[in-house]
């Protein structure tokens, strides 16, 4: 029995809910309530990656040559750290360097989903690799939020910088005139 794409579609919402509504933003204020929504999948995801390493899922073609761009052991230590990014961002939502680190592991672990789910369809494994993808389809959805609140950040900072740059010359100009 085939399930169809829009019920998978509406099934990974309910499972894995951490998208905001489409009109919403994320913004420092509701990013934390975000991430910890965010934070469910990787319970789900772990029990896949730790599955995947006790079963019988061949990474590897007849030759030897990998299927998949990484072993599991990388990416379980990937996941691990994309959910202590996520904790850390959390905790300073206004904090640059965190905010890319989760947008780029993010979107690793979104192209790790998509790689382990091909290998899992050409396996005829098709619960699991259905699995994989609804996973790698909600975290395409949340790096989109993420890569948006990124660039709202960056322009915060950086207009805040070049207000900064103005308050600095304009005392300049004022000590040049003081000394005059």
């Amino acid at each position: 029995m085939k399930t169809p794409p829009l019920l998978l579609c509406l099934f990974s919402v309910a499972i894995f809910p951490t998208s905001l509504l489409p009109q919403q933003k994320l913004t420092a204020d509701n990013l934390p309530d975000f991430l910890s929504r965010y934070d469910t999948n990787f319970g789900p995801l772990d029990a896949i990656f730790k599955d995947l390493t006790n079963e019988n899922l061949p990474l590897t073609d007849e030759t030897g040559q990998p299927l998949a761009r990484r072993p599991l052991a990388d990416r379980q230590q990937s996941l691990a750290n994309l959910r202590q990014t996520a904790l850390q961002l959390a905790e300073k939502p206004e904090d640059l360097v965190l905010a890319t680190k989760l947008v780029i592991r993010t979107e690793s672990l979104a192209d790790d989903l998509f790689d382990l789910s091909q290998v899992a369809y050409d396996n005829d494994r098709e619960e699991l690799g259905n699995k994989l993808n609804n996973l790698q389809v909600t975290m395409e959805d949340n790096k989109g939020l993420l890569a948006d609140y990124l660039l709202t950040l960056a322009a915060d900072k950086e207009n805040r910088l070049q207000q900064l740059e103005k308050e600095v010359d304009d005392l300049h100009q004022k000590l040049k005139a003081g000394e005059k």
